[in-house]
């Protein structure tokens, strides 16, 4: 029977002087060391994959495990993390890429909720917001703070006042000085163009935070292994071991995609942190019923030149008044997000065209001078959120809380947002101690992620210093520094020759010295997951994506070894992945 276990600064900068400064003799470019470091620190330095992580976590296979985590996404990464720190021998193991579901297919904000507040859901929206402001100061480079507009018009469902008694309230959430503000009609204007103030009662700005999703989960899985923690991707589970007497789960069978292969590994615990998977992985290991009832949350991408918007805009839905975002990115604006339970297939979601129809129309309404037409959709998709199931007709209203519970020797972790993933990380942590002897317990150390800067911490004016030390573009210097944090730096310092810090193509801020370091460094197994969920040209721009394959191939050939057969494999897997990611995936 199932019980219930839980309810459901870093180091400091180096100074700003560059590390190294190019030197052009004839057609050649040397890196020259200079007086001062570049942005490394204590805590701030380079946390990456070693480039033999999926051997070295291969040979470990035969020992034995404390922990083995299933499932790198935010939650299961973040579990892996806070386990390595406090001295669990921990394996995390995941079926495809890291963070390739739930967590690179988010609406990318790192918030409190305003939603949930409305819904009375006071810990979640305190938590969260405690969460967020901690990520905001250990880890910078991550984890960006914007501003949002919400207009409030006449005739609206939830009137402006209330609205600004809930944002009174959530300025009391934090503890960071941003208060929300009343806006007049013409700054409103100046900070999103085109919108409509027609019949305006009031606008509203209030402060939160944003992520690149898929790069915030890979982080937290470096920083897990930075830690000790070993990482197996494209590796399967697909049953569960027992033990002779009693029968209790104590290791899991693995599946080996690359070469398949397969491999008995012994643990302690094994954590089930699958999110919309949870009930397909509790089957595999031989655990009856359903707990997680997962809804879908579709998104656009528009191009910044048809929404030039400075500032994040959240507005009600014309067709029910539910609250859609338009969230601007130096790659494009989000716009999101709907919410309707699947039914369909978790492994492939995709956007239907009713969905697609129902954001459109809310980006329209509130900009109608844009014109906005599906012609504006550069890129859409869908990704599902592991909600507990607690028989809620709408999973709008449903619990956005966490459950943890132990059957058998596994534990199981679900719901949880993107924002509360370090505090689900340590409650689910705490709550496999508890499942031990209490003098093997107490060997291993407390929780630390409250204190842990996350993979890559570096200054934020380091797209300035590598424009100053490499002589880099600014878009590729601002690329780089985004993409890769620290990294950078070591990235510009390595590349062999200038061009290397060239843009590969054309309007586009990607150079081969990037290229490689994700490649190196970056635990990437097939062509999908550089353009998916490293780069995220596949998100951002799917045309272009597809047009950089040709100038992408000499590089991933050589880095990679492909021959010209794998290359056309991985050509066509990604086109085959990319698909989901496009108009052309979209369902009727």
């Amino acid at each position: 029977m199932a019980r219930a276990v839980v309810r459901a600064r870093g180091g400091r900068a180096r100074p700003a002087s560059p590390r190294y400064r190019g030197r052009r003799h004839g057609s050649r470019w040397h890196p020259q060391p200079a007086r001062a470091a570049g942005p490394g620190g204590p805590a701030g330095g380079v946390t990456v994959f070693h480039p033999q992580w999926r051997e070295t976590a291969l040979a470990s296979l035969d020992e034995a495990y404390d922990l083995v985590v299933v499932g790198a996404g935010i939650t299961g990464s973040g579990i892996a993390l806070d386990a390595a720190q406090r001295g669990l021998r921990t394996l995390l193991v995941e079926r495809d890429d890291v963070g390739a579901g739930t967590s690179s297919r988010s609406s990318k904000l790192i918030h409190g909720g305003l939603r949930y507040l409305k819904q009375m859901q006071f810990r979640i929206t305190r938590l969260a917001c405690r969460e967020r402001d901690r990520m905001l100061s250990l880890s910078p480079h991550l984890v960006f703070p914007i501003r949002f507009l919400y207009p409030a018009y006449r005739g609206d469902r939830t009137p402006g006042w209330q609205i600004d008694f809930g944002l009174w309230m959530y300025d009391r959430l934090t503890g960071r000085p941003d208060r929300h503000a009343q806006l007049a009609a013409e700054e409103l204007a100046a900070l999103a163009p085109g919108l409509d103030i027609s019949e305006l009662d009031r606008g509203l700005a209030y402060s939160d935070a944003m992520a690149d999703d898929a790069r915030l989960t890979l982080a937290v899985a470096a920083t897990a292994h930075h830690y000790g923690a070993h990482l197996l991707t494209r590796c399967e589970v697909t049953g569960a071991q027992r033990e002779a007497v009693g029968g209790a789960i104590a290791g899991v069978l693995l599946h080996d995609l690359t070469d398949g292969r397969t491999h008995r590994v012994r643990a302690r615990l094994v954590v089930n942190a699958t999110g919309a998977w949870t009930d397909a992985l509790r089957s595999r290991l031989g655990l009856a019923g359903s707990r997680v009832r997962p809804s879908r949350g579709i998104h656009l991408i528009i191009a910044r030149d048809r929404l030039p918007i400075e500032a994040a805009v959240t507005l009600l839905a014309p067709d029910d008044g539910r609250p859609v975002f338009l969230i601007p990115h130096p790659e494009g604006v989000l716009v999101g997000t709907t919410d309707h339970y699947h039914d369909g297939t978790l492994d492939d979601p995709r956007p239907t065209a009713a969905e697609v129809d129902y954001l459109l129309r809310a980006a329209a309404a509130a900009f109608p001078g844009r014109h906005l037409t599906l012609a504006d959709v550069r890129g859409t998709f869908a990704g599902l959120r592991p909600i507990l199931d607690t028989h809620a007709d709408d999973p709008s209203e449903a619990t956005r809380e966490e459950g943890i519970w132990d059957e058998d020797g596994a534990l199981s972790v679900a719901g949880g947002k993107l924002t509360t993933w370090r505090s689900t990380a340590e409650e689910a942590v705490d709550a496999a101690l508890r499942l031990m002897p209490e003098e093997e317990a107490r060997r291993f150390a407390p929780c630390a992620t409250k204190g842990t800067p996350l993979s890559g911490l570096a200054p934020t004016d380091l797209a300035e210093r590598l424009m100053r030390a490499f002589e880099v573009d600014a878009a590729v210097a601002r690329g780089m520094a985004r993409r890769l944090g620290a990294l950078a730096w070591t990235t510009a310092a390595a590349a062999r020759r200038h061009s290397e810090l060239r843009p590969v193509a054309p309007d586009t801020d990607l150079c081969p010295a990037e290229v490689r370091a994700h490649l190196r460094w970056g635990a990437v197994i097939h062509l999908e997951d550089l353009l998916l969920r490293r780069v995220r040209l596949g998100m951002w721009d799917p045309e272009q994506a597809v047009a950089m394959l040709r100038p992408l191939r000499p590089i991933l050939r050589s880095e990679m070894g492909w021959e010209w057969r794998r290359w056309k494999d991985e050509e066509d897997r990604f086109l085959s992945a990319l698909e989901g990611w496009t108009m052309a995936g979209v369902r009727g």
